[in-house]
């Protein structure tokens, strides 16, 4: 599988499986869905910019299994800004990552994230939101 060692604002990034297919029934590979998230980007990261993030990631693509993320794994680069939240029904703390630059959201579309799912709050005020979502899902034979 491809890779690639990139420097991205400063930042060495290795990445990895560039040609592995993320969504078999377009071939959209996850060097396109990089691509995609790089030309994005300016309209993207100011969305992005402070709000803990939860990484939905695809590891085989959207037909494998997926799972969410909301701690750092243990081998986040330094570079890559997080934010302590209190774990609600342990004595922990979760480490969610903050995509603040174009950096930190390539390395986490390298990681086959394939949705953002960010806090509708900004760090370090995460109890109070700037946004409000409206996430309709409407059953079958529904329309607009």
């Amino acid at each position: 599988m491809a890779s690639a060692a990139v420097k991205i604002g400063g930042k060495s990034l290795v990445l990895s499986n560039l040609d592995k297919i993320m969504y078999p029934k377009t071939g959209f590979t996850k060097g396109q869905v990089i691509d995609f998230y790089t030309s994005i980007s300016r309209y993207l990261l100011p969305h992005l910019k402070d709000r803990p993030i939860t990484l939905k990631r695809y590891p085989d693509g959207v037909d494998g299994q997926h799972f969410y993320e909301k701690n750092a794994p243990s081998f986040t680069p330094p570079w890559i800004k997080k934010f302590p939240i209190p774990h609600t029904h342990e004595n922990s703390v979760v480490n969610y990552i903050l995509i603040n630059d174009l950096p930190s959201l390539i390395w986490c579309a390298n990681l086959a994230n394939l949705e953002l799912h960010p806090f509708l709050a900004k760090a370090p005020h995460i109890e109070r939101p700037t946004m409000v979502v409206f996430d309709l899902d409407p059953g079958d034979g529904a329309d607009i």
